[in-house]
């Protein structure tokens, strides 16, 4: 074989080559591409419930919180309920006005976990009325302090549904809040499917709304059907 022709074929296999490792490479990076949207889709999906307090969509307005800390001192904090999606907890902002603006400790993060609990006095809130009837001075609305939130009891019923946010009884809740539920007196439990299952297993009507993924549809039929049976062997 001629010398002109060993470099061209030999040349030739390298162009072939390289092309074909080119063409390699774009597939896998496409795979890679694909992979990590999926990861970041799935990511998405399941948001941190600690980021929910944050969201502009939920209302979660500022209100007066009379905190008392985990030494049983009490403090009157005007804040909303701040997210801190980096420590995965919910927290309110104490702003010190005795201090400096530029003072580091004028503005406090106060977290669940430093605190017995917090309260505000609905007669205060936006609402100064329930139900048409003027709500009484002082009448505190609680949220009880868990590691990393407090919960507020926001249905009341057979079973008790508790939000991260103060929202009252009787007003609207967002599904995205709730964090906790409970039987009667029995312990808060994790608001999720199987818990809840386990609390409505013998009502059919409430069990359809579960397997349609309607967890407070099934949590009101239910309370709605436990008051509305026979109570004490009477009609």
């Amino acid at each position: 074989m001629k010398p002109v022709l060993k470099y061209f074929y030999f040349f030739l296999f390298i162009f072939i080559t390289a092309s074909a490792s080119a063409q390699n490479m774009a597939a896998v990076n496409k795979v890679l591409s694909n992979q990590n949207l999926q990861f970041q889709t799935r990511m998405q999906l399941f948001r941190p419930i600690w980021g929910i307090s944050n969201n502009p969509e939920i209302y979660n307005p500022k209100y007066t919180y009379q905190v008392t800390m985990a030494d049983g001192t009490q403090k009157e904090v005007s804040s909303k309920i701040y997210a801190d999606t980096a420590a995965h907890k919910n927290y309110l902002l104490f702003i010190d006005k005795s201090l400096a603006k530029n003072d580091s400790n004028r503005k406090q993060k106060i977290y669940p976990f430093q605190t017995k609990n917090i309260a505000r006095d609905l007669a205060s809130s936006l609402s100064l009325t329930k139900n048409g009837k003027p709500v009484s001075p002082k009448n505190y609305y609680t949220g009880i302090a868990k590691d990393s939130c407090w919960m507020f009891k926001v249905i009341t019923g057979s079973i008790n549904v508790y939000s991260i946010l103060s929202v009252e009884v009787g007003q609207f809740v967002a599904p995205s809040t709730i964090v906790g539920i409970q039987l009667n007196d029995g312990p808060i439990l994790n608001y999720n499917e199987e818990n809840l299952k386990g609390m409505v297993v013998q009502d059919a009507e409430a069990m359809e709304y579960i397997g349609q993924k309607n967890y407070l549809k099934a949590i009101k039929k239910y309370n709605k059907n436990i008051e509305k049976a026979p109570k004490d062997g009477k009609d």
